[in-house]
């Protein structure tokens, strides 16, 4: 038997073992898509969401109270362009500053004033815990990270699906000469 006409004949098991394992991986692109779904909507979001209504709130007149007197009130807090994205490098939710009314930095996280505040340590812990778990490259010595996965993934069963197409296409090339 011809070395073609074996992998003609070899094409459909082929074929199918190629499905399977499309199939295989769908499902844990599906598992991970649902599990960072999860996360980010039931950590991220509700961490962001306590910390901005803590921080608009309870920590804002907190503030006021304390450092009223030194500088002009009243006080608002502003939020950069990192606070609350989820990135390995840059997300998180300490890109804020509370601002008196000349725009002076009153309090930022690890920076003017920081008193240690357990409710924002605790929220900005949270987070990145979820966003390390969500982002973590699987470079860094860890496979842990979602995103990361469901993009390898992705690229694995692009990878197959192309197999496939040659192997399909194989039956009728290989069809000519055998």
């Amino acid at each position: 038997m011809s070395v073609l006409q074996q992998m003609l004949d070899e094409a459909d098991e082929k074929i199918e073992g190629v499905e399977v394992s499309i199939g295989q991986i769908q499902d844990q692109i599906d598992v991970y898509t649902e599990e960072a779904t999860g996360m980010e909507a039931e950590m991220t979001d509700v961490a962001k969401a306590d910390m901005t209504a803590y921080l608009d709130g309870s920590k804002l007149a907190e503030l006021e109270i304390t450092w009223g007197g030194s500088y002009d009130l009243p006080f608002s807090v502003s939020y950069g362009g990192d606070y609350g994205t989820i990135d390995y490098a840059t997300g998180g939710i300490t890109d804020f500053q509370v601002l008196d009314a000349t725009a002076n930095v009153v309090f930022e996280y690890l920076g003017v004033n920081w008193d240690s505040d357990a409710e924002i340590t605790k929220l900005v812990g949270d987070y990145a815990f979820a966003n390390d778990y969500l982002t973590r490259p699987l470079t860094t010595g860890a496979s842990y990270g979602l995103y990361p996965n469901i993009s390898s993934l992705s690229g694995a069963k692009s990878l197959l699906m192309q197999d496939k197409a040659k192997i399909e296409a194989s039956k009728t090339a290989f069809g000519d000469y055998t």
